[in-house]
């Protein structure tokens, strides 16, 4: 009885070390995103800036006194949105894909984006 419980535990263990050593996400992408935030009327000193999907925020920050933010977090889903929850006039990104959302609060990122430099964002 004693032996079975011995093979039986050691077994146990030897499965669960091999299954907790495997690699759950080979594939773990990341996006950064950087830039810098305009505006004629207002301050665009520590402006709130988040990453966010339709699940959770990924990463949030805010600008530095000249306007600029950078912020990284998991590539979980297809669609990732840069949320400023201040109107967007215009912005230029290097990258093509970037759509502004119909409440122009956010932009809405490309699906094969790892990396996305806005050189400016404009806001009211």
């Amino acid at each position: 009885m004693k032996s079975k419980f011995i093979i039986g535990s050691s077994t146990l263990v030897l499965l669960l070390t091999a299954v907790s050593c495997g690699q759950d996400y080979v594939d773990n992408s990341r996006i950064y995103v950087e830039g810098k935030i305009t505006s004629q009327n207002q301050s665009v000193d520590n402006v709130a800036v988040s990453l966010e999907n339709s699940y959770y925020v990924l990463s949030k920050t805010n600008t530095g006194n000249d306007g600029s933010f950078r912020l990284g977090g998991p590539d979980a889903t297809d669609e990732t949105e840069l949320v400023l929850n201040k109107k967007i006039l215009s912005f230029s990104a290097d990258r093509q894909g970037c759509v502004l959302r119909n409440d122009s609060l956010s932009i809405i990122l490309p699906e094969d984006r790892n990396y996305v430099k806005f050189s400016n964002i404009t806001i009211e």
